[in-house]
């Protein structure tokens, strides 16, 4: 057994505690005032030894106060922190008032009770918890306040855009019957490109804030995956050409149904496999594998591309992040939009990938019932 701490060096510690050590009497004079009480309060302990507890303690408290301490000694419990139902307030001798956390405790004596707390002044964490309190609320003010500008210049940004799209178009179709010069029809077609591009992007901004928002709208119905998937292929199919990537699809014939948004779930295969492809040197593949679970199907899209590092992996779902593996063309949103998809039919989207070796996108969705 270790030797037992004299009264002596037990009074020592509690003096020149940090915290504030209080011990009153059964009414509820001070009896004992150490260092960290005297710096807390600003009392010497010379002129608040045997005063009431009562100077220690703002008006609009001491009777709740005078009550709470009446009940615990009379109470089994030892100990108990004070203030779980309410804040904890001390007056300091020059009149102001402060937070502060306490815990009490209480013994029978001979001639009645002996009451200590220990008492923390948490001025200063409370201030670092409001300013934290309001830079988050300011942040999010200013992230909701970017998002409406965002959604409010997307929407009226469409209108123009496919004003021109439309033009464009019509420019190109004249051109396919000699209608217009041939430099006229080259500017049309890159017109009728880059429009298309700024729509694209457009919606997904939209649809970034939209799921940001927690409205992003999907109608599910049970739908065929693999027809889907070959749709989406033969879409991407120049664009994978053009970068020498092959395409292939391992999607069983006979692929039960899933309950999804056909629209939402071929921009979530074209966001994905558009990534294989770009990501993919020439010579390489992207492959869309799809296999039936108990409830509901995998679909994964590998490329043998250049893959992702570990660091960067944690961060490929943020929305305008893009990755340092390549050029940073896009927007940085796909995955973030993916991600948005799968999520709201219910699924799960996660990624696999090693640096140089290739990457593989897994997402699953809901079978249909029949």
């Amino acid at each position: 057994m270790p030797e037992r701490l004299p009264d002596a060096a037990l009074r020592q510690a509690l003096a020149i505690s940090v915290d504030a050590v209080i011990c009153v009497d059964a009414e509820q004079r001070i009896q004992f005032f150490n260092d960290g009480a005297a710096r807390t309060f600003g009392y010497d302990e010379v002129e608040i030894l045997g005063e009431p507890l009562d100077r220690l303690i703002p008006a609009r408290f001491r009777h709740g106060h005078k009550s709470h301490m009446r009940r615990f000694g009379e109470s089994d419990s030892g100990a108990q922190r004070m203030g779980e139902r309410g804040e904890i307030r001390g007056l300091r001798k020059d009149g102001t008032e402060f937070p502060a956390e306490a815990s009490i405790g209480h013994i029978k004596l001979p001639h009645g009770h002996l009451y200590s707390v220990v008492l923390r002044d948490v001025t200063e964490r409370r201030e670092i918890e409001e300013v934290n309190t309001q830079l988050v609320r300011n942040l999010r003010n200013a992230v909701t306040a970017r998002d409406e500008m965002l959604g409010v210049v997307s929407h009226d940004l469409r209108n123009p855009v496919n004003a021109v799209k439309m033009l464009a178009a019509a420019i190109v179709r004249a051109g396919d019957r000699e209608m217009v010069p041939l430099d006229v029809l080259q500017h049309a077609g890159v017109m009728q490109d880059a429009a298309i591009q700024m729509d694209t992007l457009i919606q997904d901004l939209l649809d970034v804030t939209r799921i940001e928002s927690g409205r992003l709208q999907v109608s599910p119905q049970p739908v065929a995956l693999r027809a889907l998937v070959e749709g989406v292929v033969e879409t991407l199919s120049p664009l994978a050409h053009a970068g020498e990537v092959v395409l292939k699809i391992e999607c069983p014939k006979r692929l039960p149904k899933v309950d999804a948004d056909p629209d939402r779930v071929m921009q979530l295969l074209s966001n994905l496999i558009g990534n294989g492809i770009k990501y993919t040197p020439r010579g390489g593949s992207v492959t869309i594998s799809a296999e039936a679970q108990p409830e509901d199907i995998k679909v994964v899209v590998a490329d043998t591309g250049v893959g992702i590092s570990a660091d960067e992996l944690p961060r490929i779902f943020d929305r305008f992040w893009q990755s340092k593996r390549t050029n940073r063309s896009g927007a940085g949103l796909g995955l973030n939009i993916a991600r948005g998809i799968v999520r709201a039919h219910g699924g799960r989207i996660w990624v696999e990938s090693t640096e140089g070796a290739g990457t593989k996108v897994h997402c699953t969705l809901p079978r249909a019932s029949r």
